[in-house]
């Protein structure tokens, strides 16, 4: 949830550590938000517009299979 990254993020500045030198942060789900934060989350994510149009072929066409969706990281200053 994003409301832990906002904690930890405060925690991270509370106790005075250097993201990406003494402590590395990894988040789900990219967003814009995360390009900026510490100067940059590095984030694993999946393509959403892909898992909708598989998710809604799968409801139109009554199919019970299940399918991967490919993931994809962006690696940032956090690491």
């Amino acid at each position: 949830m994003e409301n832990d990254l906002v904690i930890l993020n405060e925690k991270i500045l509370e106790i005075k550590l250097q993201v990406g030198k003494q402590i590395g942060v990894i988040s789900y789900t990219e967003t814009t938000l995360k390009k900026i934060i510490q100067n940059g989350i590095t984030t694993i994510s999946t393509d959403f517009q892909v898992m909708g149009k598989r998710a809604a072929e799968l409801v139109l066409g009554k199919s019970t299979v299940q399918l991967a969706i490919p993931f994809y990281s962006n690696l940032r200053d956090s690491l």
